[in-house]
C-alpha cells in the first residue's frame, strides 16, 4: 500500500492538521502534525510518510524528534496562559524505544511537569498502536508576558474551541 491509499491518509478521529504559518519554513517541508484536544490536552500525532522514512522505511529519528520539540512546547502553551507565540527549546532529549514505520500513526501525549518564571519543563511519551515508540524531555525558554502580542496556547485552544484548563503564574 501506497501513502495515498485513503485509509493511510485519513487522520484519526478528533485530529486536524495544525496550520503551517510558514509555507517556506521547516514545518511545509515535514508536513507538520495534526492536534486534538482531550479533555483540556493538546494530543498530537503524524502518519509516517515515505518522505519521514529512511532506505529501511523506518521513520528517521530527525522526524521524530522535531515533531517532538514542537509538539511539547505547544502543549505547555495550550495548558498556560503564557501570552507568549513561542517558546524556545533549551534542552530536548529523545529516546528511541521502538521504530515506527511507514503508514504507522504516532500519536504523541505530554505533561507540563514544572513551570517557572523563567522555564517549562515538559515530558513526552509517542505510541504507535499503544506500544511506546519514543519518550521525549524537554526544557523551554519562558519570556515574559506580551498581552499585546501573539498568544499561541489561547490561538490554539480558539481553533480547537477548547476551554483553558490552568493559569500559570
Amino acid at each position: 500500500m501506497t501513502t495515498q491509499d485513503n485509509k493511510h491518509t485519513e487522520l484519526p478521529a478528533g485530529f486536524v492538521p495544525i496550520p503551517i504559518l510558514n509555507p517556506d519554513g521547516f514545518d511545509a517541508l515535514t508536513g507538520g502534525f495534526a492536534i486534538k484536544d482531550d479533555d483540556g490536552h493538546l494530543v498530537a500525532g503524524f502518519r509516517v510518510e515515505a518522505r519521514h522514512c529512511n532506505h529501511a522505511k523506518i521513520c528517521h529519528g530527525g522526524m521524530l524528534a522535531t515533531v517532538c520539540d514542537g509538539y511539547l512546547a505547544l502543549a505547555a502553551m495550550y495548558r498556560n496562559d503564557f501570552q507568549l507565540a513561542i517558546l524556545p527549546t533549551m534542552s530536548l532529549t529523545v529516546d528511541y524505544l521502538a521504530p515506527s514505520e511507514l503508514n504507522d500513526w504516532v500519536e504523541i501525549r505530554a505533561e507540563v511537569l514544572r513551570v517557572t518564571r523563567n522555564a517549562v519543563f515538559v515530558q513526552g511519551l509517542a505510541r504507535v498502536n499503544g506500544a511506546p515508540v519514543v519518550r521525549a524531555s524537554g526544557v523551554f525558554k519562558r519570556g515574559s508576558p506580551k498581552p499585546d502580542g501573539i498568544d499561541a496556547g489561547k490561538a490554539l485552544r480558539g481553533f480547537l474551541k477548547a476551554p483553558m484548563s490552568t493559569n500559570a503564574s
